[in-house]
């Protein structure tokens, strides 16, 4: 037997999944009469009958529209206007004047209070609600160029705070080359010895605008991924190689713990380098000598049961808590650290994050008990 499933009733919408429009008004006929063109009309209303109910439910309620009588008793429209327009919370809420008759003074002086239409009652259903339409469309277009507004002025100053940056970050290696220069015109004796610090600070500087230019192809969306078969473990073991030289010149311990057996993969094997690099270089930065520095590689499964390769890269050195939000920040700058005695540009990690995210993958870190760890997981296909 076929059993009959009764229709589930229509849920009518909520309060607050319709536009709140204020009414204040004295009159109660007249305040009605506005309540039910309202809800009529698809709106969800909110009422006072008086000046200050009407001021304290805009605040708490923050309506998309204010309807309000001029004449009240006590506390009239205007006062109600600009009690609104001087709180910012209530301060851009479309506002619509009542008056009993069309009376030029009063009109002037409510849109000189920052009024943005009035109804001369009596009034007729249609022309309430186009007037309300009108308000809210003409809010609704403001609002949306404000936004924009506010996001050019805010992409105006990163722009600003950018080329600070930069101009800071490119005159300190021309700094170091030039007083290595003249140190090498005074001391001929030495030159050796500052021809190698001017080198550095060439590279420094070279690698900056390297790390701007990647960054910027990245994130306009210009460097596209290039995926290829690719043996990981000749990639890990080529990449690590050359850090255990350089860990050792620095009297620090790099531990690499691969698996014995890894999958050929098809993935961007120089993004992928760049990535175990930059995190790698890091590392041995921030590391003091006498140091550990592990990297680990494994598979596994993702949280949403995709196959990953999980990336660990950990070294002893803890970065503060309230520091560790802006850790992928461009520029950021650990407190206390001098990113160029370092040999750092303040983008590699940001460079680092983009390039995960190009390959579909997550980072995280977490620093606690004198170790900061990076960890990361990248989806991979096999051949």
């Amino acid at each position: 037997m076929t059993r009959k499933i009764s229709p589930q009733p229509i849920q009518p919408p909520t309060g607050e999944d319709l536009m709140k429009i204020l009414v204040i008004e004295d009159e109660k006929d007249v305040r009605l009469n506005i309540i039910e063109i309202l809800t009529s009309g698809g709106f969800y209303s909110l009422n006072a009958d008086n000046g200050l109910t009407g001021i304290q439910l805009a605040k708490e309620r923050s309506p998309d529209l204010v309807i309000c009588d001029i004449k009240m008793p006590d506390f009239d429209g205007y006062n109600v206007l600009e009690a609104l327009r001087q709180d910012p919370r209530t301060a851009m809420i479309p506002f619509i004047f009542l008056t009993a008759k069309a009376d030029k003074a009063d009109v002037r002086q409510g849109m000189n209070l920052g009024a943005d239409d009035y109804l001369t009652k009596p009034f007729r259903r249609v022309e309430l609600l186009d007037t309300i339409a009108a308000r809210l469309k003409r809010h609704h277009a403001q609002t949306e160029i404000q936004k924009k507004v506010d996001e050019l002025q805010q992409i105006n100053s990163q722009k600003n705070d950018l080329l600070n940056t930069i101009t800071h970050d490119l005159r300190a290696p021309l700094t170091t080359i030039k007083v290595a220069l003249q140190l090498m015109e005074a001391m001929p004796e030495n030159r050796r010895q500052y021809i190698e610090i001017a080198l550095n600070a060439c590279d420094q500087g070279d690698e900056l605008i390297q790390n701007l230019l990647d960054l910027y192809q990245l994130e306009s969306g210009e460097a596209l991924a290039s995926p290829e078969p690719l043996n990981l473990r000749e990639l890990l073991r080529k990449t690590t190689d050359a850090f255990q030289v350089r860990s050792r010149d620095c009297q620090q311990l790099l531990k690499v713990n691969l698996p014995e057996t890894l999958p050929v993969i098809v993935a961007d094997g120089v993004s992928l380098r760049r990535i175990l690099v930059e995190l790698l270089n890091n590392a041995c930065k921030y590391t003091q000598s006498g140091g550990e520095i592990c990297f680990k590689v494994r598979e596994a499964t993702s949280s949403d049961q995709k196959s990953v390769l999980k990336f660990t890269i950990a070294n002893e050195s803890e970065i503060p808590a309230r520091n560790l939000p802006h850790i992928f920040d461009k520029f950021y700058r650990v407190p206390g650290s001098d990113r160029w005695q370092k040999g750092g540009t303040g983008l590699g990690l940001a460079l680092v994050k983009k390039l995960v995210e190009q390959l579909n993958g997550s980072i995280t870190v977490k620093s606690e008990i004198g170790w900061t760890t990076f960890i990361i997981e990248l989806p991979y296909e096999t051949l």
